[in-house]
Parts: structure tokens; sequence; C-alpha cells
């Protein structure tokens, strides 16, 4: 009938019989199985003893309910299901599964779904509703440190507010679509056509030039936060990543950092040059092989101790004081990620090799964000690497003639 439930019938020696059986992998028991009823080969169906075939289906639909309950402890919800509810079980779901950006994502459905359709129930979502959710958002005014701002006006504020409005709606969809795989709604045909805002996405143009890169190094006040920075700028790990880093992820021979869990909960290897190499053998020196290799060691202003765990908010204190030192603009420690990317491509390697260094499922984000320095790139590698012919000289073609 859907996966994971069936009905089936079953033929006996004075008749057939009418059986359910249910099966959910992460439930204990995983599968459960109960008998309906007669089916009418020879007797008529009455609904109750013998049942017909469109009866032993509803039947074995309101049993399936019973059977949910019983092996995983939740209820399958029959009345209306809204989109407050969708939103807080989406939410508790992603905590329970320790997504860091849960708060977050908790944040910008309660501001910008809640006050507008969170008492909808789910089966009343219907795509133009949707789309005039979308319009709304998108013409909404900016919202930063509990201040509100003023409605976009300009190109550039009305993509920023359509980019948005796509992140929240990505998650707005996922806990829908969460709520249609558990039972909540038999249909997604309510939003499953709408889509985000296109062209939304535009190139980071600020990276840092080599020399700029130097600067910023140099004028680090503290030697581990130094280190955390040339990490940055040597591997294009995310700031938590290189926090991370245990002397064994470092391969000396293969040069290699070995990323252990990423953003997207996979692992990844980093390959990494002759001169990240030997920093990082300077950095894993001596260290046993649990051994955090930037671990913090300066004071730590809001602990009040000479050291411990790298926080966001010191690190952004932290990159702020040195760009000042620097006489950068500011920076977040994210763009040293973005900077790494654009020095890999400019020095000519591919968007597939840049989108594995940096963890990224394939080149889509790379092109979206690096793809304008290709031509530069590109046009630099073909007069390093392109061969000579000797098919042509500026006196004249000195190829052979055809006899």
């Amino acid at each position: 009938m859907e996966k994971g439930r069936r009905l089936g019938y079953y033929k006996g020696s004075k008749g057939g019989n009418w059986l359910a059986w249910f099966y959910d992998s992460t439930a204990e028991p995983p599968t459960l199985q109960k008998a309906l009823g007669a089916a009418d080969d020879n007797s008529d169906a009455d609904g109750k003893m013998v049942l017909s075939f469109s009866q032993a289906q509803e039947a074995a639909r309101e049993w399936f309910k019973e059977a949910y309950h019983e092996a995983t402890g939740d209820r399958v919800t029959t009345g209306p299901y809204t989109v407050r509810e969708a939103i807080q079980a989406y939410v508790e779901d992603r905590k329970k599964n320790k997504a860091k950006t849960a708060n977050r994502m908790d944040g910008d459905l309660q501001r910008h779904v809640i006050p507008i359709l969170g008492d909808v129930e789910l089966a009343k979502l219907t795509r133009k509703r949707l789309e005039d959710w979308k319009a709304t958002v998108a013409a909404s005014p900016t919202h930063r440190a509990g201040v509100e701002g003023k409605s976009p006006e300009t190109e550039d504020e009305i993509r920023a507010r359509q980019e948005t409005t796509n992140r929240v709606w990505k998650n707005f969809k996922a806990a829908l679509n969460l709520a249609h795989r558990d039972k909540r709604i038999s249909t997604d045909a309510g939003w499953r056509d709408v889509m985000p805002y296109q062209g939304t996405k535009v190139a980071r143009l600020r990276f840092l030039s080599i020399k700029e890169q130097q600067r910023l190094v140099n004028a680090a006040a503290s030697n581990d936060f130094r280190r955390l920075v040339q990490a940055g700028l040597f591997t294009g790990a995310r700031e938590g990543e290189i926090a991370r880093l245990q002397a064994k992820d470092f391969d000396g021979v293969r040069r290699t950092i070995f990323i252990e869990r990423s953003k997207s909960g996979k692992s990844r290897y980093v390959d990494v040059s002759p001169e990240a190499g030997n920093f990082f053998q300077e950095c894993t020196a001596g260290l046993a092989p649990a051994g955090r290799i930037f671990p913090r060691t300066s004071y730590d202003r809001k602990e009040k101790a000479p050291s411990g765990e790298w926080s966001r908010s010191e690190i952004s204190r932290m990159m702020k004081a040195v760009c000042e030192a620097a006489k950068l603009e500011p920076l977040v420690f994210h763009e040293l990620r973005h900077t790494c990317a654009s020095t890999w491509i400019n020095a000519g390697m591919s968007l597939f090799h840049v989108a594995q260094q940096l963890g990224h499922r394939d080149t889509r984000m790379v092109e979206d964000y690096y793809g304008h320095l290709c031509q530069t790139a590109k046009a630099e590698a073909m007069d390093r690497l392109a061969p000579v012919l000797g098919i042509y000289t500026p006196e004249g073609n000195t190829a052979p003639e055809v006899q």
C-alpha cells in the first residue's frame, strides 16, 4: 500500500483471510502484523468479520496508525496539523541530530514564517499562498540585532533579501517534507513545485592578495592565533575544523590533512603545499597523536584564563584586531577560506579539485563564488602549460609544402 505497509491475502482451505504487515527499520520491533478478518470469498462482506478488498484496505490503514505508535511511541496525527507544529517537530529533529545551525534556523522560521503562516493547516497550503509568503518576506525590512531596518530598494538590496528568503524557504520546505514523511499529511502537492528565487547569488569579490595575506599573518599579536590564521590560509578549512585538528590528522609523507567531521558531516582529505607541509610538521613536532595542533594558549578574556578552547566570538574579536593592525578592511575568519580557494584557482587548480579540497559535493558552489576567477587563471594556464607546436612563426608558415 506504501513503503513499509502491506496488505496481504492468505488463501486457506475454507476461504481467504486478510493480513496486514507493518515494517520500520528504526523501530523496535521493526515488524508487526495483524489478521484483519475473513475475505468475502464465501460470504457477503459485513465490514466487521468479513471484509471486501476496499474494507480490508481501510481496516489496514487504521491498524497502521496503531502499529506506528506501538513501534515508535509517536502518534499519527489525524486532525489538523499546522505549520507551527511542523516547524516545531523539524527543529526538534535537527537538534536531536546535533545540527549546528538548529538555533539560527529556528530563529529564522520563528521570525519569518510563524507570524504569517503559523496557524495555517498543512492541508490548506497552496503554491499561491506560499508564493505570496515569499513575496512578503522578500519585501520586508532587514532585521539585525533587534533593530528594524528599511525595506530593500536597490538591486543589490533586493537580491540580498531574496537570498535570505531562499534560505528560510529551504528550511521551511524541509520541515514540510518531514511532516509528509511522518504521515502528518498525505500529500506534498501544496509546496512541491514552489521554487526559490533565481539569480540571487553573486561571486564573492573579497580575496586577499599574497602580500595582504603576509600582512595579516605578521600582524597577529599572539603566536597561537597566528598559527590558526596560517592554517586557514594554507588549507581553506573552516575555523571549527582547524580548531579540532589533532596531530594524527596530519600525514607528513603524503602532505595531507584529514578533516574528520565537516559541515556536511562527512570527512575529507586536504592536500597541502610543501610550504604548508613544513608548517604542519613544525606544529605537530613532539605532540601525542591525540594532541590538538592549534590549542588556545593566549589569555582568554571571557574565561579569564591563560588557555582554553577557541570560541567563535573570541576568533571574531581577534580577527578584527589583527585586520586593524594590518591596515586591512575588517575580515571574518571564513573569508580566509575564500582567499585560499581563490589562490588555488589563480594558480591553475581546476574547480573540481578546489571543490574536493573545500569538501563540496560538486563544483556548483565553487562556480557560483569563484567562477569569475577562472578566465584569468585559464589564460595564465594556457601561457604556462600549452606546448609550442612549431608550426607558425611571425615570418610565415614553417610547415613543409605538400608535394
